[in-house]
């Protein structure tokens, strides 16, 4: 997808002053949420976005990639949440499988989610975060182009494995995925100050080549420093921290939390606390507050393995290490490569050739 040049720019950034953006408000003492100009181009805060793409941020004009609604043939779909679609699309003039994700600009929530997305995604490319193409602006949508990651997330992984009776996924290849993660949430807690706030199984996905990454940032916060917490109560209820569903301020131990019950769940097979099952959402909330954290039973795993799930799952966040700490937990070293070679692409192919997508 070769750069080209960004066209009509100056009269984009320049419309807010002649009077040609429709400008979309709260109470008149608020400064406008948005702006769309008559030619279509999206305009919030550092991003300016039309549909030949990202044209603008900060202010500073940018290469525009070439990506066009027009050459996506979109296919199935791939999730589907409160605050977006996301579609596997064929990228026609290169022969891509793209992901494309889908919002509606008119609702504040999803711009919101939107701008946070794109903070993240925009910046340099990282092996554990997913990759970002362009994002595309027509007729009240936000189509944000990521990366294809064909093996699917590790829900769908972990679903495969439980509809072989396989139970969950061994140790190993939870070593050989916890790594990935860890480097990624190392990235955004300790260079981005940012929180990811839904770290779940179905955001952590796969590739055919056995790469991990992490994806989905529009519930990400960013902290003015590694002190600050932060105090919305948003994300996926099973995999919150005892001090968020309490309302207390939380901060980045909250997704080390979510870590450790998605490590326990993968292992175990099975979601770790019974009330999920029943769907029991007030039961299930006062076993996370109240109930002791879940373990990992001492016949089937690791005193590496169970030890790393216990202190991510310290009912304390002051006592659960930091992502950094944990890179370097017995656990995660045990299994590094040099000490355990796996082949974790053949892996999720093998996985990835039981599994048949729902269109």
């Amino acid at each position: 997808m070769a750069a080209g040049p960004s066209s009509g720019l100056q009269l984009e950034l320049d419309a807010s002053g002649s009077g040609m953006d429709i400008n979309f408000s709260g109470p008149l003492s608020e400064q406008p949420s948005f702006s769309l100009s008559q030619s279509g181009t999206f305009v919030k805060e550092d991003f300016v976005i039309n549909k030949s793409g990202i044209a603008a941020v900060n202010g500073t004009p940018v290469p525009q990639l070439g990506v066009r609604l027009g050459d996506l043939e979109m296919l199935e779909i791939l999730g589907k949440g409160a605050s977006s679609l996301v579609r596997k699309a064929l990228h026609r003039p290169s022969s891509t499988m793209l992901a494309v994700k889908i919002l509606n600009v008119f609702d504040k929530g999803k711009r919101d989610q939107l701008l946070r997305e794109l903070r993240t995604l925009y910046s340099n490319p990282l092996p554990w975060i997913v990759g970002f193409h362009d994002c595309l602006y027509d007729e009240g949508a936000m189509y944000i182009v990521l990366e294809y990651m064909d093996g699917g997330s590790l829900a769908d992984v972990l679903q495969i494995v439980r509809d072989t009776g396989s139970g969950g996924l061994s140790e190993l290849v939870l070593g050989k995925l916890t790594r990935h993660v860890l480097e990624g949430l190392n990235h955004l807690h300790h260079e981005r100050h940012q929180v990811h706030r839904d770290m779940k199984p179905g955001n952590i996905l796969l590739n055919s080549s056995g790469e991990v990454k992490i994806s989905d940032f529009g519930l990400s916060a960013e902290l003015d420093s590694t002190k600050e917490m932060c105090a919305t109560f948003i994300g996926t209820h099973a995999y919150m921290s005892p001090e968020r569903l309490s309302g207390a301020p939380y901060g980045f131990a909250s997704d080390i939390w979510s870590l450790g019950v998605t490590l326990v769940e993968c292992a175990l097979g099975e979601y770790p606390y019974p009330a999920y099952e029943h769907g029991n959402y007030f039961v299930l909330l006062s076993q996370i507050i109240n109930d002791p954290a879940p373990s990992l039973p001492e016949a089937q795993f690791s005193a590496e393995f169970r030890d790393f799930c216990a202190q991510c799952l310290s009912k304390d966040p002051a006592q659960r290490p930091s992502a950094q700490q944990l890179l370097a937990h017995p656990f995660v070293t045990m299994y590094a490569d040099e000490r355990r070679p796996f082949d974790l692409a053949g892996f999720v192919q093998t996985v990835s050739a039981m599994y048949r997508p729902v269109t």
